[in-house]
């Protein structure tokens, strides 16, 4: 990331206004398109802009404010997609369908796996009958056996399901970052299993040449047979640079860059438009040392965005025309429109009016995080640079050591702009924090001077007869350099130099009261005068929350959450003081990290990154794989189990885990008491000497208790026979909440069990892949007048745990009718499958 042009002094005692009149109003536009979603999140904002000093003498006026909020809300009512009335019966069976549809994008995922997004989709098999299916349809596909083309007609065999899920307070929204896409329906298919197959061919040239080119590349660039971790990431970055490609990456390679605050460089995003301009102006450069009168006519910035035009564009479609990258593009051609129309300052100006075209076309870009995270950093970079561009006047040092320090440290500083400016919005995005700018010093550079074009002219030779020589060996350098970039990022993080760490995600008052300080920092930067009304309310905003959350800890209450991690389980205890335990962390198949997305994502929901304790009922992957990144991430008091060994690869990464963030880790068994304080602990019921620890019957069977009353029972995965050998053993059982055993299965019903217990709410935490609950489970509780709630229909649930013998009060994220909280919008890159 480049420093941005240099700005024109402003003249000596007058004030800058940051912003022009019309730009505020822009803002309050966004605010109003949020509101629609967020009303009191938009509200706030609207009313923090009002605060803010006016960018000129009475201009805007508080009317204009209102009318811009207005605007913003109709537009965006108008151009949300409304969701399906009704789903047609047919799409609610769990066995596969036959749909048809055409491929309207591509984008290749970490480990070979495509999300394909397919528009007119026909359902053609069971009782569907050529049924057209509502908006578009989300198609992942493993070991995909051909690369989709935009424009091409596939068959699938999948079976359907809406895209709701992981519905958490605090976490992310998949369902509505969905429908803001038009997608309302999810599907998975295996490509070498032949459930995706190519019915037609596509129209579309453009793409067709751009898929044959990106084949022709990713032949030359295959990895040996037998290359490291290192050779093939350097292989799988070129790619990635050149047409946003990430299937050849690992999982553990692009977690590596995140930590190191390097996923930036892959997103296609502003950055890499840049390194085009830069490329446009080296040619600039050399064409004046060729022809030095062609400057006569057409001065060195003006020949450099007239050369740059064309290689954005065709970039662009290089890259695959994604979201990011032609915004990026529009912004650099409103940037380019203002610096001819005689602005000489055009980065500030050319985002608010890229950004003003772009909302009044597609307003609903306002929740798109890789939009705001942008935007941000342009911003932050756009406000904050003059302060040191001012210093680099000042500065009298020799031309040779002058250039090459003031190059380095204005990355550096273009970085801690970027970083600041964004902060807020990625604690609350993705709760961790990779504030590591200083790799961007020695990463940047030959990445965006050799690399990038490099990768660029490699990929453009590649096909002309005569040159194709030319263009692997560009290619070959460019991977090599890519290798040593990531053999560096390797020994950094075998040396634990790649500082990350779990934050408090604050919530959207405090995220807005941090942004709104930053800007008032910027505007007396400016000159533009005191923004006091506007600090006072942004540090409320910022205080407040935490009062509140000071204040709810003191309530003597306890709550128990059984999250919504699909078909897994995993159980947060909350007690009076801020106390928190989570009783298993969920896991899925496949790359997805529940723990972070997920688990992590409610833990640190207003709160810091600390658990009392965690426990994990027995070795199955669906309740222990979250364990490995929250161990990891978190300040964990202590770590339980039942003896058993986590199943698969698992073992090794938690036990690492507990290693390095000396977590004491202890076994439990029947008879085991842990003292949570004030009253309450946790009786461990089950296994005993003798059990199994490895299957589900050797699940701990816990019992939350206050002063001996039975609050909560946990029984894991623990199947009819154990169940009923403890029913009958006469153990203490009883509770007022029950998590139904393994999920809600019939595996798990034990009548004598359940009447032992005899719960007056009973929650299951199952997925959408089996019909869990069982009926036969509800059956039994329903004509014992107890409720049951399910995950997979309610979202996470929340059980009150008051005095003894009072009913506990029930709070869910669906409620029964479908209604449901909007929670705030989370990055597309950590989307389930």
């Amino acid at each position: 990331m480049g420093p941005p042009p240099e700005t024109t002094p402003p003249a000596e005692g007058r004030a800058v206004p940051p912003l022009l009149p019309w730009q505020p109003c822009l803002l309050a536009y966004a605010a109003g398109i949020a509101a629609v979603v967020f009303p009191v999140a938009g509200l706030c904002a609207l009313g923090l802009l009002a605060l803010f000093p006016r960018p000129a003498p009475g201009r805007p006026r508080l009317w204009t404010y209102v009318l811009a909020f207005g605007l913003g809300a109709g537009a965006a009512a108008l151009a949300m997609p409304a969701p399906p009335r009704e789903t047609p019966p047919c799409l609610a069976q769990r066995a596969p369908l036959d749909l048809t549809g055409r491929v309207a994008e591509v984008e290749a995922r970490p480990g070979g796996r495509l999300s394909v997004a397919l528009e007119g989709v026909r359902v053609t098999g069971g009782d569907c009958r050529q049924a057209p299916l509502p908006g578009r349809l989300a198609l992942s596909v493993d070991q995909p056996a051909f690369r989709p083309v935009p424009g091409e007609t596939l068959a699938v065999t999948a079976r359907l399901r809406t895209t709701g899920g992981f519905d958490n307070p605090g976490g992310p929204d998949f369902a509505l970052l969905r429908r803001l896409e038009g997608v309302f329906y999810r599907a998975y298919a295996r490509g070498d299993k032949g459930q995706v197959r190519r019915l037609a061919p596509s129209d579309d040239l453009l793409a067709l040449r751009r898929e044959a080119l990106r084949q022709a590349v990713a032949a030359r660039l295959a990895p040996p047979e037998g290359a490291d971790a290192p050779d093939r990431a350097g292989r799988a970055m070129t790619a990635a640079l050149v047409f946003g490609d990430l299937s050849g990456f690992s999982q553990n390679d692009l977690d590596v860059l995140r930590r190191a605050s390097l996923s930036h460089t892959l997103a296609l995003s502003g950055m890499n438009v840049s390194y085009v301009v830069a490329l446009a102006a080296g040619l600039a450069w050399a064409i004046g040392r060729l022809r030095p009168g062609i400057f006569l006519r057409l001065s060195r910035p003006y020949l450099t965005l007239f050369l740059a035009a064309p290689l954005v564009a065709g970039y662009c479609w290089l890259g695959g025309y994604s979201p990011s990258l032609y915004r990026a593009a529009f912004m650099f051609g409103c940037c380019a429109v203002l610096l001819f129309s005689g602005r000489h300052a055009p980065l500030l100006d050319g985002l608010f009016l890229a950004l003003g075209l772009m909302l009044a076309a597609m307003p609903l870009v306002v929740f798109d995080v890789r939009l705001q995270l942008s935007a941000l950093a342009v911003a932050g970079i756009g406000l904050f640079w003059p302060p040191f561009s001012a210093l680099c006047r000042r500065v009298r040092w020799p031309g040779p050591v002058r250039w090459p320090v003031l190059g380095l440290l204005g990355v550096l500083w273009t970085s801690l702009c970027a970083e600041a400016a964004v902060m807020p919005v990625v604690c609350r995005l993705f709760g961790d924090l990779n504030f590591n700018p200083w790799i961007n010093v020695v990463w940047l550079p030959p990445l965006g001077l050799v690399v990038t074009p490099l990768a660029l002219i490699g990929a453009v030779l590649l096909p002309v007869p005569g040159l194709s020589w030319l263009g692997g060996w560009a290619l070959a350098a460019a991977s090599w350099c890519c290798e040593l970039l990531m053999r560096a990022l390797a020994a950094l993080d075998a040396g634990h130099l790649l500082v990350t760490t779990a934050v408090l995600r604050p919530s959207w008052p405090e995220a807005l009261g941090c942004l709104g300080l930053l800007a008032a920092l910027a505007i007396a930067l400016a000159g533009g005068g005191k923004a006091t009304a506007a600090m006072l309310a942004s540090l409320a905003l910022l205080a407040g929350p935490g009062l509140w959350r000071a204040v709810c800890d003191l309530r003597d209450v306890a709550s128990l959450t059984v999250l919504d991690v699909g078909q897994g389980q995993s159980v947060a205890l909350s007690l009076p003081g801020g106390r928190r335990y989570v009783i298993d962390a969920g896991g899925l198949y496949g790359d997805f990290d529940v723990g972070r997305a997920v688990v992590g994502a409610f833990l640190t929901d207003g709160a810091p990154p600390r658990l009392e304790a965690a426990l994990a009922s027995h070795p199955h992957a669906d309740h222990v794989k979250g364990f490995v990144s929250l161990l990891a991430r978190f300040d964990v008091g202590a770590f339980y189990d039942n003896g058993g060994t986590p199943e698969g690869a698992l073992a090794v990464p938690m036990a690492r885990a507990l290693a390095d963030r000396a977590i004491p880790r202890a076994s439990l068994a029947a008879g085991d008491r842990l003292d949570l304080g004030d009253g309450y602990a946790l009786d461990v019921l089950h296994p005993g000497p003798g059990d199994d620890r490895s299957g589900n019957n050797g699940s701990l069977v816990l019992r939350l208790t206050r002063d001996g009353v039975g609050l909560a029972v946990i029984p894991g995965d623990a199947e009819r026979g154990v169940l009923s050998r403890l029913a009958a053993c006469g153990a203490q059982l009883s509770a007022e909440v029950l998590v139904l055993p393994h999920h809600g299965s019939v595996t798990g019903l034990s009548r004598r069990f359940l009447a032992a217990v005899s719960p007056k709410v009973a929650i299951a935490s199952c997925g959408d892949t089996w019909a869990f609950p069982s009926p036969k489970v509800e059956a039994f509780l329903a004509r014992r007048g107890c409720p049951v709630f399910a995950t997979n229909r309610h979202g996470a649930v929340t059980a009150r745990l008051g005095a003894a013998g009072e009913t506990p009060a029930v709070e869910t994220r669906i409620a029964p009718e479908g209604g449901g909280a909007a929670k705030m919008p989370f990055a597309s890159a950590v989307s389930p499958r």
